[in-house]
C-alpha cells in the first residue's frame, strides 16, 4: 500500500513514534498529539478515514479548528506545522524538517513580461550579494507594485502613467504597510524602477524621505528589572534561557545576532565577545561581563546538548540544531517576563524592548551616542537620538518655564 493510501490514524501513530525516537520532549509530543486529535475530529465530521486534500485544507482554513474563541496565531502555526509533517510523511515515509518557505507575494502575478522583469530583478539582487531578508523585503514591495500594474490592465512598465506611483504608495498604506515600515521597502522599488528604461522615468514620483512618527519609547522600570534578574538568579529559567535573557538585557543584541553567536566568538582570555552584526555586517567587540558570561559558561558546560553545531544556543529537544529566527528569542523573553511578574501587557516584548532598555541605560551612564549607535548596530547614527526620550531626569532639566498669563494686567 502506498503511503498516501494509509489511514489517518496509522500515519499519526507513525509520526508520534518517530518524534519519540528523535528525542522530542513529552510536552512537544503532547502538543502534536492534541493537534492531531483536532484533525481526527474534523475527519470524523467529513466522514473520511484518510488525509485528503479537502480535509487538510479545511483544517488549515476553518477558524473553528484554529481556536474556539477566535483566531490564535500560535494555534494556527502548529496546525500548519502538523499538516506539513503529515504531508512529508505521506510523500517520503519520514518527517521533512526543512523550514517552510515564506509566502510568495508574487504568486498572483500572471502578466508574462512583468513576471520576467521581477525574476530578472531578484537575480540581480542575488548577484549583488544582498542579504536574504533584504531581498525578500525588496521582492515583496516590487511584487505588490507589479500586481498593482496588472490590476490596471498593464502588461509592461511602458504603460505606466503619471501618478501611478503615488496612487500605489497610498494603496500600500491601506493594505500592506504601516507608515513606519514602508520607508524601509521603498528603496527596493526605487532600485527596480531605476534599472528599467520605462520605469526610470517615474522614479521622480518616489518620495525621497518619509516623515517618521517618533513616540516616547518604552523601557523597563526599576521594579521590572529587579524582578526579572531575581527570577533568573533563583533558577526560574533553564540555563540556556537564563543566558539568553541576561545577554539580551545587558547588551541590546538583536535576536538574529544572539542566534548567530558561535562558540569561537567567546574570547574567555580577553573577556570579550566578537560580534559581526547580521544586519550591518560590521564587526565589533562587546565586554564579556560576569553577569551573562557566567550564565553562558554554565549553559555550555552543564546543559548544552552534545552536538556538532558551532553555535552557542541550541534547541532543547531533538533535532539539536541552532536556534533560528527572532520568534524563538521573543518567546523566551516574553515567557521570562510573565514568570517573573514583570510582564506589562501594554508594552512590547522581545529584543525590541531589551534593545530600548540597554540603549537607555548606556545613555544614562554617559556613553557617547556614536558608541551606543555602534553597539546597537544602527546604520544611521542619528537613530540613537530617539533614546533621549527615556532620560526623564535630563529631559526635565530642559523644560522651559510656563509663560506668565495676564488677564486685564493681572498675572
Amino acid at each position: 500500500m502506498h503511503d498516501d493510501e494509509k489511514k489517518l490514524d496509522i500515519l499519526i501513530q507513525l509520526i508520534l513514534e518517530e518524534l519519540k525516537a528523535l528525542g522530542f520532549g513529552s510536552s512537544s509530543i503532547d502538543c502534536y498529539q492534541r493537534t492531531f486529535t483536532r484533525l481526527k475530529q474534523l475527519a470524523e465530521e467529513q466522514k473520511t478515514d484518510y488525509p485528503t486534500d479537502e480535509l487538510l485544507m479545511a483544517f488549515l482554513k476553518d477558524d473553528q479548528y484554529v481556536h474556539k474563541e477566535g483566531y490564535c496565531k500560535s494555534r494556527a502555526q502548529i496546525h500548519s506545522r502538523s499538516t506539513q509533517i503529515l504531508k512529508s510523511y505521506m510523500e517520503y515515509g519520514c518527517i521533512d524538517w526543512h523550514i517552510q518557505k515564506r509566502e510568495d507575494t508574487a504568486a498572483s502575478l500572471e502578466a508574462p513580461i512583468l513576471r520576467e522583469k521581477l525574476e530578472t530583478f531578484i537575480d540581480k539582487l542575488v548577484d549583488d550579494g544582498l542579504k536574504t531578508n533584504t531581498i525578500y523585503g525588496y521582492k515583496r514591495i516590487v511584487s505588490y507594485f507589479l500586481i498593482y500594474c496588472q490590476s490596471k490592465g498593464y502588461q509592461d512598465l511602458s504603460e505606466l502613467k503619471a501618478n501611478d506611483i503615488t496612487d500605489f504608495i497610498k494603496e500600500q498604506y491601506r493594505f500592506h504597510f504601516k507608515p513606519t515600515t514602508i520607508g524601509a521597502a521603498l528603496p527596493g522599488l526605487r532600485r527596480f524602477l531605476s534599472a528599467d528604461e520605462d520605469g526610470s522615468k517615474f522614479v521622480i514620483e518616489l518620495p525621497i524621505h518619509l516623515q517618521r512618527e517618533w513616540n516616547i519609547i518604552e523601557i523597563y522600570d526599576d521594579n521590572q528589572i529587579s524582578a526579572m534578574k531575581k527570577h533568573i538568579s533563583e533558577g526560574g529559567e533553564t540555563k540556556r534561557n537564563s543566558a539568553i535573557c541576561m545577554l539580551a538585557l545587558e547588551t541590546g543584541l538583536r535576536a538574529v545576532d544572539i542566534c548567530g553567536l558561535k562558540l569561537h566568538d567567546l574570547d574567555w582570555e580577553k573577556d570579550c565577545i566578537h560580534i559581526t552584526q547580521e544586519k550591518t555586517g560590521e564587526a565589533f567587540d562587546i565586554p564579556l561581563r560576569s553577569s551573562y558570561g557566567n550564565a553562558i559558561a554554565d549553559y555550555v558546560l552543564e546543559e548544552r546538548p552534545d552536538c556538532d553545531s558551532e553555535h552557542v544556543f541550541i534547541r532543547e529537544h531533538a533535532p539539536f540544531k541552532r536556534l533560528t529566527g527572532s520568534s524563538s528569542i521573543w518567546y523566551i523573553l516574553n515567557r521570562m517576563e510573565k514568570r517573573s511578574g514583570a510582564k506589562d501587557e501594554k508594552k512590547i516584548s522581545g529584543t525590541r524592548m531589551t534593545r530600548h532598555n540597554a540603549a537607555s541605560h548606556m545613555l544614562t551612564a554617559g556613553i557617547p551616542m556614536p558608541d551606543i549607535s555602534a553597539a546597537l548596530g544602527h546604520g544611521n547614527p542619528d537613530s540613537v537620538s530617539i533614546y533621549l526620550t527615556t532620560d526623564d531626569e535630563n529631559l526635565a532639566s530642559c523644560t522651559l518655564p510656563m509663560p506668565v498669563v495676564r488677564k486685564r494686567g493681572i498675572a
